[in-house]
């Protein structure tokens, strides 16, 4: 494929992911451009005719309060889209980075939230209705838990892997940037799950585990 043709197909993908009403659509979109520009060794500046270095930008996404697991996604996605992030207070995430990637990152993080979300509660509520029949009683604590552990392992091992194969690393500008940025914030504590280790948890766990590899995965868009 030449040059241009890749271009071209990246910007459209590009656009795609910026004008979508579909977050997991949008998401995907962007998770393919990043993955395009890397493999074949492309700036922003190559798609968008940018002539000057993109300012480094903050993007807010509010979560609201609780979650802690938050705390971990933030952290896995920062690092697939060259970004770092801290917090204000307990309910805002910020991704800090150049303007694309941190507006990639936020979107995607917000995206897999929800998603998150959704999903360890739609798996509470089908565990409780089918023990509730069989057995007249449910101790559903910590199960969400497990279910968002697994989860955040799912994404971690798929984002992980496609860190190392793509070579993506966070600018050292945004490093320098960053670590003046936060100077004399707290540090927040890491996701605060508890783990649940009986066999209904281990089933939680696995499931938002292989839940968390297929959204991570998610490449749908590719084909569009």
């Amino acid at each position: 494929m030449s040059n241009e043709k890749i271009i071209s197909k990246i910007k459209k993908v590009l656009e795609l992911s910026r004008n979508n009403p579909s977050k997991e659509e949008a998401t995907a979109a962007a998770a393919l451009a990043q993955k395009l520009m890397a493999e074949y060794h492309l700036e922003l500046a190559d798609i968008e005719d940018i002539n000057n270095e993109e300012e480094i930008y903050e993007v807010q996404v509010e979560c609201g309060k609780g979650n802690k697991w938050k705390y971990a996604l933030a952290g896995i996605v920062a690092k697939n889209f060259r970004c770092k992030h801290f917090y204000y207070g307990k309910e805002t995430v910020i991704f800090y980075g150049y303007k694309t990637d941190a507006e990639i990152a936020a979107m995607t993080f917000e995206f897999l939230f929800k998603f998150g979300n959704k999903n360890a509660t739609n798996f509470y509520q089908k565990e409780r209705n089918i023990r509730m029949k069989q057995y007249g009683f449910f101790n559903g604590d910590g199960i969400k838990n497990a279910y968002l552990i697994g989860y955040l392992e799912g994404i971690q091992e798929v984002l992980q892997r496609q860190c190392t194969a793509l070579m993506i690393i966070t600018p050292q500008e945004i490093e320098d940037k960053y670590s003046e940025r936060i100077k004399g914030f707290n540090k927040m504590k890491n996701s605060g799950l508890r783990r649940r280790i009986d066999e209904l948890g281990n089933n939680a766990r696995e499931e938002g585990k292989a839940v968390g590899r297929s959204i991570a995965n998610s490449r749908s868009i590719e084909n569009k």
